[in-house]
């Protein structure tokens, strides 16, 4: 059973984690905080996806490989785990992204179940923000019937990303294996239109909420800081994938839609985390899907917490 935590801000608006906990270094930059007190974290499971090797790391030396998975196969097996945080905020329920659902990959789309077995139903979500829009982050808006699978929410994306997706071109000139990412998201994202709250970079979605413009896994990928008094939490979404994607930023992973940017953001973002000593949430990390990223002198390393 997982615990719920309750946060103070402006001793009127109470904040609770129902998937992550906080306790990481300072904000880069002023803003007003949300303060906090002690949390146990737990992230929601949405399941897994059931890659291999050599689609998610195509570039991948194969010694290197070898090493870590005991195999240089491209077709062995490596399952991704998904992790979905959510947020209560005053009567809000905030997801950051919205699983998989049924129509993706039958290891995944647990979300729904995995919210009601700590007692909250779907018809509670009251806010959804994305990170990006491929299938195991968008899909899981719509149920097996094609509904709304969270019929009282509203969805926060970044401008960039809807128009991205939603783009007349875009589908004709997607890599074919991306195709029907495409073809999923433009048969879910202008359901969501009329309920949706888009932004731009810097902007804060929902109070204390900071959007980072992250790109490079798509166009308009963002990360989020949870701007915590004395414990801010950054959620990276897909900037990082698995350890492997913090110890060889320069690797291509297989779904980037641009490697270049992606490698750019990678880099970046592991300066900035491992500078300012910041506690990250990562959606397909090892459970919990928390942990820190240091540098030594083996290079960047994710430190997994237990």
């Amino acid at each position: 059973m997982s615990v719920i935590h309750s946060v103070v801000l402006d001793r009127r608006t109470v904040l609770q984690f129902l998937g992550i906990s906080a306790a990481t270094a300072a904000i880069n930059r002023p803003r007003p905080a949300l303060s906090a007190s002690a949390m146990k974290e737990k992230m929601y499971s949405d399941g897994h996806l059931a890659l291999t090797t050599g689609f998610v790391f195509p570039d991948a030396p194969p010694d290197v490989l070898t090493a870590e998975f005991k195999t240089a196969d491209p077709a062995a097996p490596l399952h991704l785990p998904c992790t979905v945080p959510l947020l209560r905020h005053d009567d809000r329920l905030i997801l950051f992204d919205a699983g998989a659902g049924p129509a993706f990959m039958d290891s995944a789309g647990r979300l729904v179940a995995s919210l009601k077995s700590a007692g909250v139903e779907a018809d509670q979500i009251t806010d959804i923000v994305f990170t990006h829009c491929h299938p195991d982050h968008l899909w899981g808006v719509t149920d097996e019937f094609n509904e709304l699978t969270f019929p009282n929410a509203r969805y926060h994306l970044a401008r960039k990303e809807f128009d991205f997706w939603t783009g007349k071109d875009t589908l004709q000139s997607a890599p074919e294996h991306l195709k029907t990412f495409v073809a999923g998201a433009q048969t879910r994202l202008p359901r969501l239109a009329e309920r949706a709250k888009f932004f731009e970079n810097g902007a804060e979605p929902l109070p204390g909420i900071e959007a980072i413009e992250s790109p490079g896994h798509t166009p308009g990928h963002c990360s989020y800081m949870l701007h915590i008094a004395g414990a801010p939490i950054l959620l990276t979404g897909d900037v990082f994938s698995h350890p492997l994607t913090v110890r060889h930023p320069d690797w291509r992973w297989g779904t980037d839609q641009n490697s270049t940017v992606a490698t750019q953001t990678r880099r970046r973002m592991i300066d900035r985390i491992a500078t300012d000593r910041t506690r990250v949430a990562v959606y397909h990390m090892p459970p919990p899907g928390l942990g820190r990223i240091e540098k030594g002198s083996a290079g960047p390393t994710w430190l997994q917490e237990t």
